[in-house]
């Protein structure tokens, strides 16, 4: 029988020559329909509220709003997984919900994450886990990983085209695409898949009749370094011995007027970070 430390390092081995893994057992499949009836419940409130919250709803900052967001960033089995990924000081950086509805024309570029996260020092220490809490296949629009496309680093990206098609789609990564490295992440709801943030990945079309639900968590360790101002994040496990983000605090309700605000600065000081990574990445681009 393999003992836990060889299939943990076999875990980690993999991970590191693909640039992914999965599918990873995380959440039972009663947790799972509890999460997904929890997220259509929150997306339904959000979306009457207006505001910031309408438009913010699904990125970056739901841990910060609801206990349902809360308790799944603290879900043992992710924390588990992502210390073994990326060691055990852990800060959760953005929380994102990817939602493709039936028969739905939307797709993603090939993509890296992070060219425009504004992140130093990032490599081997940052992970997106991407939660299936309804069934995932190549039918209903799931995303598709290129094996080893990080090995590499960040690669620019460009839009391939000038039509609004293309331009929904996203800036495309400049790297060829081999079909032998393209995986569709087919997920059974509970299970999960996690990839690095340099990773080429993009999702299609859906074909199928019920709408596809992923609840995604960003970790990083705490000596990932923001660029380009103040950034925020949530220690979950560990300590942060380096003090580069603004400490975030768990929700004590849904909703609660504290949370709102604490949601609100979040959100305003992340994107005005990223605002200026991405006019600068634009404005080197066009020099």
């Amino acid at each position: 029988m393999r003992n836990h430390t060889a299939t943990r390092q076999d875990r980690l081995t993999r991970f590191q020559a693909d640039g992914f893994l999965f599918p990873v057992e995380l959440l039972d499949r009663e947790e799972a329909q509890e999460y997904a009836a929890a997220l259509r419940t929150y997306r339904e409130i959000a979306r009457r509220a207006g505001g910031l919250l309408r438009q913010r709803w699904n990125s970056p900052k739901i841990h910060l709003l609801t206990r349902w967001a809360d308790a799944l960033v603290h879900h043992e089995a992710a924390l588990d997984l992502a210390e073994s990924l990326i060691g055990p000081d852990l800060l959760v950086w953005s929380t994102n919900i990817f939602e493709r509805s039936e028969h739905s024309p939307a797709r993603l570029a090939w993509h890296q994450d992070a060219p425009y996260y504004g992140w130093e020092g990032f490599e081997g220490r940052a992970i997106r886990i991407w939660i299936a809490l309804t069934p995932t296949s190549r039918a209903n629009g799931t995303m598709l990983y290129c094996r080893g496309s990080h090995a590499g680093g960040l690669v620019p990206h460009g839009f391939t085209g000038a039509s609004m098609s293309d331009l929904l789609q996203g800036e495309r990564a400049e790297y060829e695409i081999a079909p032998e490295d393209i995986l569709s992440v087919d997920l059974e709801p509970g299970q999960c898949a996690v990839h690095t943030p340099a990773t080429i990945h993009s999702s299609g079309p859906s074909m199928g009749e019920t709408e596809r639900l992923c609840f995604a968590v960003d970790y990083i360790d705490p000596a990932v370094r923001p660029t380009h101002g103040a950034d925020s994040a949530l220690l979950v496990r560990g300590q942060d011995r380096h003090g580069y983000y603004a400490s975030e605090q768990r929700p004590v309700a849904d909703f609660a007027p504290e949370a709102l605000r604490a949601f609100r600065a979040a959100v305003t000081m992340r994107e005005t970070r990223l605002i200026a990574v991405v006019r600068e990445a634009h404005a080197g681009r066009a020099g």
